[in-house]
């Protein structure tokens, strides 16, 4: 019985003993940590804490304490080591180290750290997504706005730029779709400007094409958003090869109304005249023959409407 007993006794010796010596090498852990934060080596500490921290969680409850200092360093660690990543441009490495920040944040109960890093890592998707915009790598760019807009739902601008970059990839479903949603979240204008510009392409693009129909839905659609002089040429130009005249006619009015000094104004003034004497309308198909007649390009061939064809008065 003795022996049994001594045997015992040495056993629960060795076991204080070792837990003293874990005790003692995980506090150890803890300390070099403390020290290398001290001087600014953050990485280093990072994983003394870590390395504490998992000894701790070995020992029990009798290391809770240690424990819990471990995990307040941690995430606020992970989360400062992601803003230098950031700071020097390196944007991937930064977003993974947030993510991590993130992640141990909730895991640890840290609230405060945790929405620090989510409101940074919008920021550098955005940063990365104006980088790839300027590079005109638009697939990129998307990507990376769609990331932006994920994360914060009401980033008007992510929206803005997702469309920007999305009319470029010749994705107008999905730039239209982030426009108006860019428009609904206050950035109406721009997302007008963009919208107006994207059609107005489009008009120009299918103009060359010969497809007047397309040009001329696309011109109108662009000036149901932003009037602008050059949709108006479009629509109007467009209109006079689909015999709309009374469509034609608006927009180069509508044209010289709005840049009656541009230097195709003429030229203008000679599809209008065109279009009223198609319409049958003599006095207003005269009154633009004429004021053509200076112009080399046109004066021939409005002096014969004028003097034979139409006889002006």
């Amino acid at each position: 019985m003795k022996k049994v007993l001594a045997t015992l006794a040495i056993a629960i010796l060795s076991m204080a003993s070792l837990f003293a010596q874990d005790m003692e090498s995980a506090t150890a852990l803890y300390n070099e940590g403390a020290t290398a934060l001290n001087a600014g080596d953050k990485e280093t500490a990072l994983g003394y804490f870590e390395e504490a921290l998992a000894q701790a969680e070995l020992i029990g409850p009798e290391a809770e304490e240690l424990a819990y200092n471990c995990k307040r360093n941690i995430p606020t660690l992970i989360n400062a080591i992601g803003k230098e990543l950031a700071a020097a441009n390196e944007l991937d490495a930064a977003i993974e180290k947030l993510g991590q920040a993130i992640e141990k944040a909730n895991e640890y109960g840290q609230e405060d750290i945790a929405a620090d890093a989510q409101t940074l890592i919008p920021q550098l998707y955005m940063q990365k997504g104006n980088l790839a915009l300027n590079q005109k790598n638009y697939a990129e760019a998307i990507t990376c706005y769609q990331k932006v807009v994920e994360i914060n739902p009401s980033d008007a601008n992510g929206y803005l730029r997702l469309g920007q970059a999305a009319s470029r990839a010749d994705q107008l479903d999905v730039a239209i779709s982030a426009l108006t949603k860019a428009g609904e979240l206050g950035q109406q204008k721009a997302a007008d400007k963009e919208m107006s510009t994207i059609y107005l392409s489009k008009a120009a693009e299918v103009l060359k094409s010969k497809d007047y129909q397309g040009a001329y839905d696309n011109a109108v659609k662009s000036l149901e958003i932003l009037p602008t002089p050059t949709a108006m040429q479009i629509a109007g130009t467009a209109a006079l090869q689909l015999k709309n005249y009374d469509a034609a006619i608006n927009n180069f009015e509508g044209f010289l109304t709005a840049s009656p000094n541009a230097r195709n104004a003429d030229q203008i003034k000679y599809q209008l005249a065109t279009a009223y004497e198609a319409k049958g309308d003599k006095a207003n198909a005269c009154v633009n023959y004429k004021a053509i007649l200076n112009n080399p390009q046109f004066a021939e061939y409005a002096k014969h409407k004028i003097n034979n064809e139409l006889k002006c008065q």
